[in-house]
């Protein structure tokens, strides 16, 4: 049974250091894909299909405030013309991805499979078209993000001091930049092919194939995760490295020296408060921390195996695909265990 109902779980593990958030008077969540909270300490999370609708997490309750869920046969009741270039409410999303928010409240959706980036207004929760025409191609770079053109917004991170976004265009194999301030968009990296790019490689000629997700640093470098490669790559004055898993082979998740390390299937990176890198591999199962100091992989949550059972600690709690994770204002961990139906919270690492 893939909808599980989180009181039930909670009561379950009460005791345990890890819980499944209670959240009193919920639905039953569907495949939560990606958090992350406002000034205020809310958080808001996305849903993937068929939910397709973005929830909030505010005084220990989730509210559903935007999206109309779709039924089970993947039906959307009414959905716009995808390049409608105006307001629309309620709004329907195809496949959403992540979220990111804004030093001024502002709320970012990958609405992915529309092709855009859909902004959230933080008061009214009104959806606007933000950047994208809705339909997939490439082009724009050096205009404006809302006539610009992407294929699959897997993921949109923004940069820590909140002045730039970056977006994982997956199908057209590239990380792009959008600056919040002239919504002009620039790609950072990949020359639309796909495949692992080597070390040294210059950032816009070398391939960065099915690239899915991305996260910014203090310092600037950007992380590019490449699913196909089952690698994470760091993207630094218009250069490229391989830092996790130079072969690009997919295999079970191990510790040690980054470069040597397998993943299988990642699916998402974030930033832990230390500058670490935290990675959702998400077909181990499990979620694992890049030190790019020490250039050494750690598996910080689960085994390695698919499962449902919430330990005592993160090493004996199991995950079922997790696809995001993410580090509150309170200094823990809270990890969207997508298969599972549930969210994570502990200690961070």
């Amino acid at each position: 049974m893939r909808s599980l109902l989180l009181p039930l779980l909670l009561a379950a593990h009460a005791c345990s250091a890890i819980e499944v958030i209670r959240l009193p008077g919920a639905e039953d969540l569907h495949e939560p894909f990606s958090i992350a909270f406002d000034a205020k300490g809310d958080a808001y999370g996305v849903e993937f299909q068929p939910a397709n609708r973005v929830f909030r997490l505010h005084d220990g309750r989730i509210e559903y405030v935007s999206g109309v869920k779709w039924d089970s046969r993947g039906k959307a009741p009414n959905p716009p013309a995808p390049a409608k270039p105006l307001d629309f409410a309620p709004a329907v999303y195809n496949g959403m991805h992540d979220v990111a928010i804004a030093p001024n409240g502002s709320i970012y959706l990958a609405d992915s499979f529309q092709h855009r980036i859909v902004r959230l207004d933080p008061k009214t929760h009104v959806a606007t078209p933000f950047a994208g025409t809705g339909k997939s191609g490439f082009g724009g770079d050096g205009g404006p993000a809302e006539q610009a053109q992407f294929n699959i917004t897997m993921c949109s991170t923004l940069s820590p001091d909140g002045s730039f976004m970056t977006v994982a265009d997956i199908g057209n194999h590239r990380v792009r930049r959008i600056d919040l301030k002239t919504r002009i968009v620039t790609t950072l990296a990949g020359n639309g092919k796909r495949g692992l790019p080597k070390d040294g490689d210059d950032a816009l000629n070398a391939p960065m194939g099915d690239v899915r997700a991305t996260c910014v640093a203090k310092d600037g470098t950007v992380y590019a995760l490449l699913r196909g490669g089952n690698a994470l790559v760091a993207v630094k004055d218009g250069k490229l490295e391989v830092v996790v898993n130079k072969s690009g082979q997919a295999g079970p998740a191990t510790d040690g020296p980054a470069a040597e390390a397998n993943m299988r299937g990642p699916k998402y990176v974030t930033m832990d408060a230390k500058g670490n890198v935290l990675i959702l591999d998400t077909e181990n199962h499990c979620l694992r921390l890049f030190d790019p100091v020490k250039r050494t992989i750690r598996t910080i949550v689960g085994d390695g195996k698919k499962g449902s059972a919430v330990g005592t600690d993160w090493s004996s709690t199991q995950l079922n695909r997790p696809h995001g994770a993410r580090i509150g204002p309170d200094g823990r961990l809270y990890v969207c265990d997508t298969e599972n139906n549930r969210l994570l919270v502990g200690p961070a690492p």
